[in-house]
């Protein structure tokens, strides 16, 4: 009990001094668990995302001899497309068609895709021409109500331009298009004017957008189509069924299966910013651990007190014990409001942070059925080698204050003249 309460009889005594040097080692305190728990969440994020990547299976056509594609049905992707462990699919169709309108002249203007047209083709008069399944059009239109003026082109001989387009051409909702070469037309009529995003590879500024009804109409009319396909799957399991299925569909059979692989750009700047994390967080332990001892080493050389109660014939057990305790004490408040404080801190950081991942994942990959992750805060314990990391920390913490305390006792009391001498 005497040791209890010197402990707490010094705490009230060096209050100041300990508010001092606790405000600093508490911003230590904080900047290493914020960064521990940002890296530890955003590491959890990472993997969650990566899982769902993992369950979505692209395909590339790829051309025969003559440097064409075979033609593709439709009905095949949409046998693939009804499998029971298939959540979310797109097809996608790209090519050229023949038209006497306006292609808009925009800086900067670059197109993007899984091909390149002839130079001779595309800077004649010819539009780039995006067929997508009707889901797909709903996916990519209706997430963007604000830019997109009318309908998805979701009936037959219906299309959606880019406004620009519109504005070359004078064009309005209703108004009929002409694609194909003479004598070959074929009528389209507008439902709507979107504000295509060049960022997105399926889109360029004078992409005309139809369904594959409209698509098939105009076999004849579209020059040098190729498809692509996505499919989401429950599971990553069923990767290998999938595959099964894939091959023995007629229509596949000269399509390329990428897995895994595509998501690496994209998830790319993720990667990037953890091992920055990660890199920081290292750097804040050592810098902590070093400035934490350099703190207490200066404020333990300015207490009096110890050589004080020496002389008032208190032994060195009683005070290396009541000292120790007391800082033990203190360490305790410190870590415990650190801790409270940089979780919220971190929750508030990496919120943000989701969201904005969240949106430029499903800008790049709209057509993929993107989930935010759920974490649950007591799985992001003890869940791998980087999670000691903030036990190791306050484990030197404490070390390093103890021996500091109990060296400073023991020098008063072996030397204690020298002591007198420094008054």
């Amino acid at each position: 009990m005497i040791i209890i309460r010197h402990a707490w009889l010094n705490l009230k005594r060096n209050r100041f001094s300990h508010l001092k040097a606790g405000s600093f080692i508490l911003l230590i305190l904080l900047i290493v668990f914020s960064l521990l728990q940002i890296y530890r969440m955003a590491t959890v994020y990472f993997l969650d995302y990566r899982e769902q990547a993992a369950t979505v299976v692209k395909g590339v056509q790829e051309l025969n001899q003559t440097g064409q594609a075979n033609k593709m049905n439709p009905t095949d992707y949409e046998r693939l497309k009804n499998l029971s462990y298939v959540k979310k699919s797109q097809l996608l169709g790209q090519g050229i068609a023949a038209s006497t309108l306006v292609q808009p002249k925009e800086k900067d203007q670059t197109t993007t895709g899984f091909y390149s047209f002839p130079p001779d083709q595309t800077n004649g008069n010819y539009l780039s021409v995006t067929m997508l399944d009707n889901d797909s059009l709903k996916t990519l239109l209706t997430n963007k109500k604000e830019k997109l003026q009318g309908s998805a082109p979701l009936k037959e001989n219906t299309c959606v331009i880019s406004r620009s387009l519109a504005k070359a051409n004078k064009l309005k909702l209703k108004d009929t298009i002409l694609l194909g070469t003479k004598g070959q037309e074929q009528k389209v009529t507008i439902v709507g004017i979107a504000e295509f995003s060049t960022a997105e590879w399926l889109t360029t500024s004078s992409t005309v957008l139809i369904n594959w009804k409209t698509g098939t109409a105009m076999e004849g009319t579209i020059l040098q189509t190729i498809s692509n396909v996505m499919f989401q799957l429950t599971s990553k399991k069923e990767i290998k069924n999938f595959v099964k299925d894939f091959k023995k569909t007629e229509s596949f059979k000269d399509f390329s299966l990428i897995s895994q692989g595509w998501s690496q750009g994209i998830l790319q700047s993720v990667k990037d910013t953890i091992d920055l994390l990660f890199n920081g967080l290292i750097v804040a332990l050592i810098l902590g651990i070093v400035l934490i001892a350099v703190i207490y080493q200066l404020t333990v050389k300015r207490r009096q007190d110890f050589y004080t109660l020496y002389l008032m014939g208190m032994d060195q057990r009683t005070l290396a014990l009541s000292s120790s305790l007391e800082n033990v004490m203190l360490i305790l408040g410190i870590t415990l409001a650190a801790v409270a404080i940089s979780q919220q801190l971190s929750k508030w950081i990496t919120g943000e942070w989701l969201i904005k991942l969240q949106k430029s994942l499903t800008d790049q990959e709209p057509f993929v059925d993107w989930l935010f992750p759920h974490v649950d805060q007591t799985a992001l314990w003890l869940n791998s080698w980087s999670d000691y990391l903030g036990f190791i920390f306050l484990g030197l913490y404490l070390v390093i204050t103890l021996l500091l305390v109990n060296l400073r006792i023991a020098k008063i009391v072996r030397e204690p003249l020298q002591e007198v001498a420094k008054r």
